[in-house]
């Protein structure tokens, strides 16, 4: 698959319909084509709006005044103003290097294209400050501005303008916003929770590029690693079904699922042919590759650099071979992420990434981090500013590792620790108050996967914020052409899934959440 069939993948989503929930319709008056018109008149700072239209209802999406235009003069963004609003305010994040406007609705999320108009949703999204191709870096060669804005500025200016919007087409500002998004959205996410607490009332960062920097050097690794020994298509099906046999058992229930990465233990050396090559084994050199991509990065002292990657379910169209081992037909969605970002963000376009040296170059990537990573601890000002953050990630991520998310999150635990109470409080029930962590088994990077890889954030995320009531468990499913096969709930980490011993292993009523085990805390 290229990378705008993954792309078009990403944005669109598998799953049906989620449950509705919106205002009653007294909560706004309905609007009107000339007051979309009159959108054109308004003045707002820095601001220039190019177009205001009312779009008739149809293709599942209601009537709504789309208004474009742009901040400063780069930053294109696009609100959609539902003519029946909700009363509510809803920003979709931007995958992979930014450069498009979403299609209409779309959250690039495991959910249809028209759920946030459909909701009733005043959306706003943004193009991150460029228009290009969203795994082209070359925007960002020697343009200090724009790399900021990609990094974080464009989702907050363009949030402080679209309110205003808003507040001028329906007379009245939303009563309560929200942020999603996943890959790239999350990390904006993040960075709107770390530097512009008061934006939204609620957050939800699904799979988050977090350590963009930090990603950036473990694809790099992985390029490296796959130089010396290349793993085909059809190798990547062998060591999914062998690490799938050593760690599918390992909650308790044999079911075709790996619960938590951490309690496997798949020795890649298994795999290795007796003598040579063969179609059903590893070379001595493929099996040297897979151990270096499990591993992760480390330097010359054998010191890690960054956290490794989780074990299991490997194989899949949106696994492994697009994003990491390749398919024969393009290069992998890593290497183009890591190469576009070294050679136009970092080192210059003459750069051969290949020659990345993990002793001396990581530390030439810290300025770049300072605008492009989501990894402060400190959430406090959110915290009390009532805010409300969910983090969701896949366990089998094929993009970044899923233990970069965990880590996040407990060092954010350690840091409100360490602000509330510095003589051992319960940190984890602390964090829950405000931000949880949902792990996803068998699921792929946003979308995909043999797991339970459909589910709804938002509304459990709108219940926590309106109503108080905290997301203990969120129900997800997995589909096999049109029919759903498999329910399981999602748990708050720490907590898993755990089978109760009786009725089918299919559904999620069967299960009960409660903090599971790993053999392995290094993460």
């Amino acid at each position: 698959m290229k990378p705008a069939g993954f792309l078009q993948t990403l944005v669109f989503g598998v799953v049906g319909l989620a449950t509705l929930c919106l205002f009653s319709a007294s909560a706004a008056k309905a609007a009107t084509a000339s007051d979309c018109a009159n959108l054109l008149n308004l003045g707002v700072e820095n601001t220039t709006i190019t177009s205001a239209t009312l779009i008739p209802a149809g293709g599942g999406l209601p009537e709504y005044c789309r208004v474009r235009g742009h901040v400063d003069t780069e930053i294109g963004f696009e609100i959609r103003l539902p003519t029946n609003w909700n009363g509510k305010f809803y920003f979709q994040g931007v995958p992979a290097l930014g450069g498009i406007i979403p299609p209409a609705g779309n959250r690039g999320l495991p959910l249809p294209p028209e759920q946030g108009l459909v909701r009733g949703y005043a959306v706003a999204t943004t193009d991150t400050g460029h228009q290009g191709h969203p795994f082209d870096g070359s925007w960002a060669l020697n343009n200090p501005e724009r790399q900021v804005n990609y990094g974080h500025r464009a989702v907050h200016v363009v949030t402080v303008a679209a309110k205003e919007v808003v507040h001028a087409f329906y007379g009245s500002g939303p009563k309560v916003s929200y942020f999603e998004g996943c890959s790239n959205g999350g990390r904006q996410g993040l960075m709107e929770a770390q530097r512009y607490p008061t934006d939204f009332n609620g957050i939800i960062a699904g799979a988050p590029v977090l350590d963009f920097t930090g990603r950036t050097m473990s694809s790099n690794w992985n390029a490296q690693a796959l130089k010396l020994a290349p793993i085909p298509v059809s190798k990547v099906a062998i060591i999914a079904r062998a690490v799938l046999e050593k760690c599918d058992a390992k909650d308790g229930l044999r079911d075709g699922l790996i619960s938590d990465p951490r309690r496997c233990r798949f020795n890649p050396g298994k795999l290795q042919c007796p003598a040579g090559d063969g179609p059903d084994c590893l070379t001595r050199e493929q099996v040297q590759t897979l151990r270096l991509i499990y591993a992760g990065p480390v330097n010359s002292e054998e010191e890690r650099i960054y956290p490794r990657s989780p074990q299991g379910h490997e194989d899949g169209a949106d696994g492994w071979p697009l994003w990491l081992t390749g398919n024969g037909m393009a290069p992998t969605l890593q290497f183009t992420l890591q190469d576009q970002v070294l050679r136009f963000f970092i080192f210059g376009p003459s750069f051969d990434t290949l020659t990345f040296n993990f002793d001396t170059d990581p530390r030439r990537l810290d300025p770049a981090g300072e605008f492009l990573n989501a990894t402060d601890p400190d959430l406090s000002a959110f915290r009390a500013n009532g805010g409300k953050l969910i983090m969701w990630h896949g366990w089998a991520d094929p993009a970044l590792t899923a233990f970069r998310s965990v880590q996040y999150f407990l060092e954010a635990a350690d840091d409100l620790g360490r602000d509330i109470d510095a003589h051992g409080s319960d940190k984890d029930k602390k964090i829950s108050q405000f931000f949880r962590l949902f792990m996803a088994p068998g699921v792929h990077h946003c979308v995909g996967g043999p797991g339970p890889n459909a589910f709804d954030m938002l509304t459990p995320l709108e219940n926590w914020v309106e109503e108080g009531i905290a997301p203990d468990r969120i129900i997800a499913s997995h589909m096999t052409g049109n029919m759903v096969d498999r329910t399981r709930p999602l748990c708050p980490y720490p907590q898993e899934a755990r089978y109760i011993g009786r009725g089918s292993i299919d559904d999620a009523a069967n299960f009960v959440c409660r903090r599971g085990h790993e053999d392995d805390d290094e993460e």
